[in-house]
């Protein structure tokens, strides 16, 4: 008789899969090119726009050689202040760029500074430089976009019936209430950008817009379009990592869609900032009911904080 261990007599149950629940798209790398500019634009707007006063207060400045752009502060240690935003995205990086950069943090006494890649980054290698100094890969975001394809009509995510209508309201920032929109976004963040937030209401290009609740602000989200691009960003609370609910970011997000339509825009990109392996979730569903395709990961490396093994 055999004597064969039980885990080998039982059936071989083959791993479920499932399909994405977003339409996933082979982008070129011209494609991602503009996927990328549509970030970069936005934020050296809003670092222009950053009051003079405030700026020097903070040790916030942005910095750019050619096509490369990047970030810095010195005294608020957030990945976006203090990032490469694309290197080796308009051009093949080098090493020299690299230890340039690597430099530049240091002097400025940033101990933490992030490197953002993606799969058509040049050279493949870079990865292998960022890690042969020292940077590891800490997780990253997925990279959405859609073209100006319109939406249906109706809304996509209407409201309760059961909840009077006026208890959810998308509301466009206006100067008047530009304070309680920037308020709302710091205290999320713990972040003391007030100045600077409140300096974009009223922008060229700028459009932000809070979801309020009985009066009260619950969510927040912005557009930026310039050449036809939107970018949809400075969201608050962050679905998946501040927040459990995605409704609210959904409801919103249809808002910029329709309102950046209206406006000629022909290409949004966006971000998934609580990317799921099997890239499920209502993040996901969301935002393909919004119409948009995933493009690929976007990977971020950085230097283990200083309290890590």
């Amino acid at each position: 008789m055999s004597t064969a261990a039980l885990s080998e007599l039982q059936p071989v149950v083959p791993p479920q899969t499932h399909a994405p629940e977003i339409a996933i798209e082979e982008v070129s790398r011209d494609m991602s090119r503009a996927i990328e500019r549509a970030d970069v634009a936005a934020w050296l707007d809003l670092y222009e726009a950053a009051p003079a006063d405030f700026a020097a207060r903070q040790g916030l400045s942005i910095a750019s050689d050619g096509d490369l752009v990047w970030t810095t502060c010195t005294t608020i240690p957030f990945i976006h202040f203090n990032c490469v935003k694309n290197i080796g995205v308009d051009g093949p990086a080098s090493e020299a760029q690299v230890d340039a950069l690597l430099a530049h943090y240091r002097d400025a006494g940033v101990m933490r500074p992030w490197f953002y890649t993606n799969p058509h980054t040049e050279p493949s290698r870079l990865r292998c430089w960022l890690e042969a100094r020292g940077l590891q890969h800490q997780g990253g975001w997925e990279r959405i976009y859609r073209d100006a394809t319109p939406l249906a009509d109706e809304p996509l995510f209407p409201t309760d019936p059961l909840i009077p209508v006026d208890d959810l309201v998308v509301e466009e920032v206006t100067p008047n209430t530009a304070s309680d929109w920037a308020s709302f976004i710091d205290a999320k963040y713990r972040l003391p950008t007030s100045p600077w937030l409140t300096a974009l209401v009223g922008r060229k290009g700028w459009r932000h817009y809070m979801l309020k609740r009985k009066g009260a602000v619950v969510a927040v989200r912005s557009l930026f379009i310039s050449d036809g691009a939107a970018w949809s960003g400075i969201d608050a609370p962050v679905p998946g990592i501040m927040a459990p609910s995605f409704d609210l970011d959904a409801m919103l997000g249809e808002r910029l869609v329709r309102d950046g339509i209206a406006a000629g825009a022909k290409l949004f990109v966006a971000d998934i900032e609580a990317p799921r392996p099997d890239r499920d979730g209502p993040a996901y569903r969301n935002y393909d009911r919004l119409g948009f395709k995933l493009a690929y990961s976007r990977a971020h490396y950085s230097y283990l904080p200083a309290h890590s093994s």
